[in-house]
């Protein structure tokens, strides 16, 4: 979201995957309880009017804290909380997916959450799902665990089409709907081996692997 100012004529925009709105121009003289209900609203209003998404909630920093690997904030998906500890991918730009892929935690087990905005009808909003779900036993694809179209209020699914105050024709099949994907395995970057044992077996499996894939269908049943 942002305010410009030309002259006397104020205007919000706001900004999200599927495009931009502007609203018309306000003429703060002519208009001024309306410029001053706009700067009430984001100095005052809930965070969520500014397009802070309030299933992720920031955890402030705590001095005392020890240096210890901690959660950053928590993040919602269905009915369970997960406690993000890292954010491994961030994409850049306004428009597209806006894919923000989480390290996170429910009780002992660490998950892969994947928040992002998807391009579509209500079919295609679950493609990605569906294909996860049907290539649930293919080595090296990662397992769904759990999905969530996001709602911004129980049985309200929050999609780009609500911030709008008309769908033109022009965004027909442009509108975005926010999915949440909870997956396994984690796996962590070779250079962050945590001891030699790790290390080593690490570099057993690539070798073990590599000789599996290489060797010939009628040698291995040998």
């Amino acid at each position: 979201m942002s305010v410009t100012k030309e002259y006397r004529e104020l205007r919000v925009h706001m900004y999200n995957h599927s495009g931009a709105v502007v609203m018309p121009p306000i003429n703060i003289d002519t208009h001024p309880n309306d410029f001053l209900h706009i700067f009430s609203c984001l100095v005052f209003g809930k965070l969520e009017c500014l397009g802070y998404d309030p299933s992720i909630l920031n955890i402030p920093d705590d001095p005392l804290r020890l240096p210890l690997p901690a959660p950053i904030g928590r993040i919602l998906v269905n009915d369970h909380t997960y406690d993000i500890l890292e954010v491994i991918f961030s994409s850049q730009g306004l428009v597209g997916r806006g894919t923000v892929c989480y390290l996170a935690r429910r009780g002992d087990e660490e998950y892969i959450i994947k928040d992002h905005w998807v391009l579509g009808s209500k079919v295609d909003t679950l493609n990605e799902v569906k294909m996860l779900q049907a290539m649930k036993d293919v080595r090296g694809v990662p397992q769904l665990i759990d999905h969530w179209l996001v709602e911004i209020k129980p049985g309200k699914v929050d999609q780009m089409g609500l911030y709008c105050y008309k769908l033109l024709n022009s965004l027909q099949g442009a509108v975005c709907t926010h999915v949440r994907l909870v997956l396994k395995p984690c796996a962590r970057p070779l250079y962050m081996f945590r001891t030699k044992a790790e290390l080593l077996g690490t570099i057993r499996d690539i070798i073990s692997s590599k000789y599996i894939f290489n060797t010939p269908p009628s040698s291995t049943f040998n």
